[in-house]
């Protein structure tokens, strides 16, 4: 293979693509800054085939949240802003691509393709989007109280609207009712002990090995504290205290966004994670950062309330808030080899990728019961065929 890569743990990347690399070998290399897009716990929930100018993108299934995330939503939405990196990467490198989102019907499991199209330019917007890709961060820290930029706001909601998502910001006058379903989300899920146990389960050691999970770091603590915090969960109940951290950020924070589609299916939740990513990279060339609150969302009645306190008529997938405050250290990322699982360089050039959009995978809700769509199926193996590609 013709390409120079290295990957730190840091996050870092040699960008020096061999002119003479093929199609499959540059894909490969764009996969180190898909690897870079955020899943919930640092899960990392995705895994890819190359078939000459082709990947294909699966979801890692071994990696599910059954408790937090029971239907896979985070889940495909992470899968969703990798593929977002992905593609950058490739406008960076002078490379257009296309993009199709498979049904969520599909036995094989097989999420979407990207097809490596002919050579064009890049331009501003997209060398300011992939600068940020290393930059990004979860901020699991205080941010302080300055306002984002003038338009900044208006701008997120234009970058979301490319992926047929919208992006509400929480009103003054609905702050309060939000922050209290932030409360009570976290009252829910921080009381169950099967919870507690799934988030400990990815909890590391600042000095792990582990390539994944949260390393106490991550959420602010020193060497002695992210040995035990694993265990503390599982046996304290900090509930309360969960819940007035957050309700007090929420109300505090100069910019909180909810993040809807107009349906809520499979392929809307790989769109809401594209078009997170996007909002996200835009938000970090700003040099502002975000967390989330995911509570309200993953309880349905909360999820519908929350719909109705924004005046949303469609399916809230991500709520998160923005702003200033000290960079925190990247979490570590798996290498491609460990993500990639196969690899075919000369494979002939299939069916063109269709150009129109999935059709929706469920009539239209505000807030749909997050169990209604199912465990993803697993991927097929590693001699498996993707069978006919339905179009989008």
């Amino acid at each position: 293979m013709s390409l120079d890569v290295s990957v730190g743990s840091e996050g870092g990347v040699e960008r020096t693509p061999s002119a003479a690399a093929g199609a499959a070998e540059k894909l490969r290399f764009f996969l180190q800054w898909a690897v870079l897009a955020p899943s919930r716990n640092n899960t990392q929930p995705w895994l890819f085939e190359i078939a000459g100018d082709e990947l294909r993108a699966y979801a890692d299934v071994s990696r599910t949240l059954p408790i937090s995330d029971p239907d896979g939503r985070q889940l495909l939405m992470s899968c969703g802003a990798a593929l977002v990196n992905l593609r950058l990467a490739a406008a960076h490198f002078g490379h257009a691509t296309s993009l199709e989102i498979l049904p969520g019907h599909r036995q094989d499991g097989l999420l979407a393709r990207v097809r490596l199209e002919e050579r064009c330019a890049s331009t501003p917007e997209v060398e300011e989007m992939f600068r940020a890709i290393p930059r990004r961060r979860t901020n699991r820290l205080p941010l302080d109280g300055r306002e984002p930029p003038d338009g900044l706001v208006t701008a997120l909601l234009r970058e979301a609207r490319r992926e047929s998502v919208s992006l509400r910001p929480v009103e003054p006058h609905q702050r309060r009712v939000v922050a209290e379903l932030i409360a009570e989300g976290d009252a829910l899920a921080w009381s169950s002990s099967r919870y507690r146990a799934e988030l400990s389960e990815w909890v590391r050691s600042n000095r792990s090995p582990r390539r994944d999970g949260l390393p106490g770091f991550a959420l602010g603590m020193s060497n002695a504290a992210a040995l035990v915090h694993p265990l503390v969960m599982r046996w304290r109940n900090p509930a309360r205290a969960e819940a007035e951290r957050d309700r007090r950020r929420a109300l505090g924070t100069k910019a909180l966004v909810v993040m809807s589609t107009p349906r809520d299916g499979k392929a809307e939740w790989l769109r809401a994670g594209g078009a997170l990513q996007r909002v996200l990279l835009r938000a970090t060339a700003a040099g502002l950062f975000a967390s989330y609150f995911t509570q309200p969302i993953e309880a349905p009645a909360l999820r519908r309330r929350l719909a109705d306190a924004v005046g949303d008529p469609g399916a809230p997938q991500i709520m998160f808030r923005l702003g200033y405050g000290l960079e925190p250290r990247p979490t570590p990322r798996r290498a491609v080899e460990d993500v990639l699982r196969r690899m075919d360089r000369d494979s002939p050039r299939g069916a063109a990728l269709a150009i129109r959009h999935a059709p929706a995978a469920a009539p239209p809700a505000r807030a749909s019961d997050p169990g209604r769509a199912g465990i993803l199926p697993p991927p097929p193996g590693p001699g498996a065929s993707p069978g006919q590609l339905e179009a989008r």
